[in-house]
This record gives structure tokens, sequence and C-alpha cells, in this order.
């Protein structure tokens, strides 16, 4: 058997190895497959790419049947790098953008090829090795990310990647036309590592997506504004970087570097390990009964300058974590978000035409808060319901629209609320429901309590 035999089979026989990866790949368990995304087209890719391969160093460069040779080059390296894509980044999905690149490409150069024939042929291979070779360094720095992963399989295949690809920009240099085998053993390698290593596969999210998936930061400081005790995601956040949260008894002003007393939101740059990360929320003191008594609570989410180019999921929760959303005494809205919740509605197209009506209920005790919130809480599926939040530190409140305030005393009537509370309402429209409240306050200040 002569050396161009030899040469020809044994690519032929990574075209066989690469329909049995293929295979496999498709026959395997939903589960596993999951774990290979767009990998299946890139065994399909490699098939052809092969046999191509194999075509030219038995018979040279024929005039149409290498036609698809550049373009399964341009497919498969993209569908790598696809799959890369959800290798280095959790919950990573193809933007319209990426998809489009990847499935116009390889039509292109074959449209090219068809069309210009044999005189293309060094044009595309210049534009076709420029495309894949950014495409293989973009594989590149995506796996790299998982190089030093805590899980064996992911961090093995990693470095695999890594050193097939300066070996393929090696043996292209020569133009050694190997790189098809490189691609068949990566294939190959691929597939066993997800069999063997399973959920290992899945990149685990940062720290700063934890932040918004799982929760914001809580921490819980006492009355002398020391530290007592930090939340999972908090203790999460700090691990995921490779730090240690922040001891128990830590004064405020260190950790955030003001007084609590002196706040109401903030924004910090808060020292995790050797990064700095920017950070925003509130402060709230906690009542006296609380736990611990008159200590404070601190609410961090990263923060996301308004305007900015972040993508909106990031933009929507910076924004939703300015204020407190509920208050712990009472599960209505806390006063800040129910003012905010008021101004929303106030700046709608109709709320000047749109009726409501503000009703007031002070409990007097504080202790008592808690119930007179459940009854308030009931009109909150309603479709007629704005808001329903603490008013202050002993009143709840409750605005509704498009309903007749004879109906709304009539409710009260049939909760008690009327005979155990003081109550006051206000009708106007909604633009003004901030007014009416306000109004509604002075009112059950004036009154005394028999």
């Amino acid at each position: 058997m002569t050396g161009v035999s030899v040469v020809t089979a044994v690519h032929l026989l990574a075209a066989v190895v690469a329909v049995v990866a293929t295979a496999v790949l498709l026959l395997l368990p939903p589960r596993v497959r999951a774990l290979l995304p767009h990998l299946g087209w890139a065994g399909v890719g490699t098939v052809v790419w092969t046999l191509c391969v194999a075509s030219v160093k038995h018979e040279g460069i024929h005039p149409w049947h290498q036609a698809p040779w550049f373009p399964a080059i341009a497919f498969t390296t993209g569908a790598v790098l696809m799959w890369a894509g959800w290798f280095a980044e959790h919950d990573w999905r193809p933007g319209r953008a990426l998809t489009a690149t990847w499935l116009a490409a390889p039509a292109l150069i074959l449209a090219v090829r068809l069309v210009g024939g044999t005189d293309v042929r060094f044009v595309l291979f210049v534009v076709n090795t420029v495309y894949c070779f950014t495409l293989l360094l973009a594989i590149a720095v995506r796996v790299a990310r998982r190089a030093n992963d805590r899980e064996r399989g992911p961090r093995w295949l990693a470095r695999f990647i890594l050193v097939a690809a300066v070996v393929t920009l090696i043996a292209e240099a020569f133009r050694l036309n190997v790189t098809d085998l490189f691609m068949t053993v990566t294939l190959v390698v691929i597939v066993a590592t997800a069999v063997r290593a399973g959920d290992d596969l899945h990149a685990r999210p940062e720290a700063g997506t934890l932040i918004d998936d799982l929760g914001a930061l809580v921490l819980l400081f006492d009355a002398q504004q020391r530290l007592v005790e930090v939340n999972a995601p908090t203790r999460l956040f700090y691990a995921m970087r490779g730090a240690v949260p922040p001891e128990p008894g830590t004064h405020a002003g260190e950790l955030l570097g003001a007084d609590l007393g002196e706040l109401d939101t903030v924004t910090v740059s808060l020292v995790v390990g050797s990064d700095h990360v920017r950070l925003s929320g509130y402060v709230q003191r906690l009542p006296s009964d609380g736990a611990p008594p008159g200590g404070w609570v601190c609410l961090l989410r990263r923060s996301t300058p308004v305007g900015s180019d972040a993508a909106p999921g990031w933009t929507r929760r910076a924004l939703m974590g300015r204020v407190p959303s509920h208050d712990p005494a009472t599960g209505l809205l806390s006063p800040r978000a129910f003012q905010q919740a008021l101004a929303e509605a106030a700046q709608h197209p109709d709320a000047q035409e749109a009726t409501a009506v503000a009703l007031l209920v002070d409990a007097g005790d504080p202790a008592r808060l808690a119930d007179t919130a459940t009854a308030l809480a009931s009109w909150e599926p309603r479709p007629e319901a704005v808001a329903t939040g603490r008013y202050d530190q002993s009143s709840v409140a409750l605005v509704v629209k498009d309903v007749a305030e004879p109906a709304v005393q009539a409710w009260l009537d049939e909760t008690g609320l009327g005979d155990r509370h003081l109550v006051a309402t206000r009708t106007g429209s909604v633009a003004e429901v901030a007014e009416l409240l306000e109004a509604a306050a002075s009112d059950l200040s004036r009154r005394a309590r028999p």
C-alpha cells in the first residue's frame, strides 16, 4: 500500500469514527444528549469534512466534487462554537445573529463556489481559513473559562480542547491537512466526557447571576450596628468568588462605610476577595419587638445604572431592588414600595379620568397590624386594586379604582374593620391618590379614639 493510500485510509477511518460518534450521540438518553447541544450537527459536518479530505488525498483536486469541503469546515466549526458557549456559560442561549451567521456563512461559501467554479477556490480558501480560525479562537476563549473548573471532567475537557486548538493552528501553518482528524478526536472526547461526567458538564452560575436568580444579599445588624447574620445567597456569593463572608460582629461602618442611622438607600462597592462589586439597595430599621430588637436590615443587589446598555433583565432587577418589596410585619407592600406603586399608577395615561377610593385603617397598636393587613390583603387579587401597603407605623392603606365609595364602606362593615379601628376614606382620581391618603391621614390624626 502506497503512502497516499495510507493517508487516504486514515481519513476514511476518521469518517467512519465520526459516523459512529454521531450515531452514538443521537442514541444517548435525552438527559445526556441535552449536555451536547448542536454537537450532532458538528458530527454530520465532520463526516462530510473527512470524506472530502479523503477524496482529495486519493484523487487530487476535482473541479466539483470538493465543493462541500469549505462549507463543511465552516458549518462544523460554527456548531462547535455553539456548544462551547453552552459549555462555558450557565444558562447560555445563542442569539439570533450568531445562529444566522453559523448557517449563512457556509451557505454563502457554497453558493460562491458553485457560481464561481474553480476560479474562486483560492479566494474561498483564504476567506474560509480566516473565518474558521476566528471561530477557533472564540471557541478557545470560551472554553478557557472552565480550564480550572472544580469538577475533574469539565476541567480535563477544557484543557484538551485548548491543546487541540493550539496543535490545529500549528498543523495548519504547515498545511498538513489533519484538522479533520483533530475534529473527529475532539468530537469523540466530548461525547465520552459527557457520558462519564454527566451533570458536572453543566456550567455553574456566576456569583453575579446568583444574586438575581436566588435573591438579594441580606445583612442583619443589631441595635449597635454589629453584623448578626447574612442570608444564604450572601454566603454563596462570597463562596463563588473564593472569599469568606464577613464575620458576625463586624461593624456596619467597616462593612458599608456609613452609619446605618443616616441611610435610607445605599450604594456601596463591596470588597469580595480581590474584587470590588458595586451593589445598591436599602436599609431599614427593625421594630423594638423585631429580631434583633431595634436592629437593622440591609438588602443589596447588583447596581445597574438606569439607561445603561445592560441587558433588560439586569436593569429591571436593579430597579426592583431600589426599594423593599414587602413589609415584614404585615406582608403588604412596604411604605416606600407602596408610594412607588401609587406614583406609577398616577402616571398612567387614564389616571386623571379613572376614579379611585383611598382607604386608610389605623390599627392603633402596631401589634394588631398583622390582622388588619390580612383583611386588606383580600383585595390584592381583585382587578380593582391599585395597591395595598403599609402607610406608617400604625396604619395600612388600600387604594382601589372604578369602585364606588359606598361599596368600599359596605366591605368595611362586612369585615368589621370599621368597628375595631379608626377608618378614613377619600374619593378622587387615580392621579391624586397620594393627596387623598394624606387627607385621610390628617382626618385620622384629628379624630380621638373612643
